[in-house]
């Protein structure tokens, strides 16, 4: 279950969408979890971006996604543009609830970039792992602003930095099964300046990654799958039952 905010939606440069929406990482995502030989599928009720709160994606139905996951039965995700930690948090245990995920792809914090944003975010992981103490929630580190905002970007590595040192270790050494992937250094030309964002690697020069970096974050998302020891690929392991999802 992809979780999260317009990022996990796929949002480009809306409202204008001169940039075209493929989905997001969850076309790159979707691409790689087939070749490696996953079975799986992608759950939500989200019916962003195609109920056109931010502008219209298919340009007044002239454009169609070159992969299409509406026509493969995987656009099911829980991706809202403009939401916060507290508006995924006030959603979850309702959808947990209605497509009961085995995996869960957190990405939040985006639009909530303050001193509450650890605490919330804890309090969300806490309501998923209790939710669900089967599935394995994976938590992103998020992607920087575009090139030239400094300031906020040392601010969003240092929330990076809490989920990777503090809050993915302190919920593991309580048994949960909750990890992370980053999805912040691939956008830098330095790994060890959180301000050295390369240009052109976000579609609207704000939030929204390019096409290019949505590849990227695809990749880092299936290596984080891939580490869940728990979940193997159909091809080398005995399968039953039901689809990942």
């Amino acid at each position: 279950m992809p979780l999260g905010d317009s990022i996990t939606a796929g949002y480009t440069d809306n409202p204008h969408w001169t940039v075209d929406f493929e989905f997001g990482y969850r076309s790159g995502l979707y691409t790689r979890l087939t070749k490696a030989g996953y079975d799986f599928t992608f759950v939500g009720g989200s019916p962003e971006p195609w109920v056109s709160k931010y502008g219209d994606p298919t340009r007044g139905g002239t454009y169609k996604p070159k992969l299409d996951l509406r026509d493969l039965g995987q656009d099911g995700h829980e991706g809202y543009g403009g939401w916060t930690i507290g508006g995924i948090d006030g959603i979850v245990r309702d959808r947990i609830k209605v497509h009961k995920p085995d995996v869960i792809l957190l990405m939040i914090g985006t639009n909530q970039r303050n001193a509450k944003s650890p605490a919330d975010l804890s309090n969300l992981v806490g309501k998923i792992v209790t939710q669900a103490p089967d599935a394995h929630l994976i938590v992103a580190q998020i992607i920087p602003i575009a090139a030239g905002h400094d300031s906020q970007n040392k601010s969003v590595h240092a929330f990076n930095t809490y989920i990777r040192e503090t809050l993915v270790p302190t919920y593991a050494a309580a048994g949960a099964n909750v990890s992370t992937v980053d999805l912040f250094t691939i956008f830098l030309s330095d790994p060890n300046d959180p301000t050295s964002v390369r240009p052109g690697t976000h579609a609207d020069n704000a939030v929204h990654p390019s096409t290019a970096m949505s590849d990227e974050m695809a990749q880092a998302w299936l290596e984080g799958i891939e580490a869940i020891s728990a979940l193997a690929p159909v091809a080398q392991a005995e399968h039953s039952g039901s689809p990942t999802r």
